[in-house]
């Protein structure tokens, strides 16, 4: 019950698809994290400086 048990599973399966689309999807949520983060990072020390 997860998402890398699904993309082993469907490594194992060859099932292109859906590799492509997790892979796509964990790209995209590692970006949305790091920006979350940077924009924390500006609220919680206010001595960082956004360009």
């Amino acid at each position: 019950p997860g998402l890398g048990s699904e993309f082993i599973s469907s490594i194992i399966n060859r099932d292109y698809t859906m590799i492509m689309g997790t892979t796509i999807f964990l790209a995209a949520l590692i970006i949305v994290m790091n920006l979350l983060v940077d924009i924390a990072y500006k609220i919680i020390d206010p001595r960082i400086q956004l360009k």
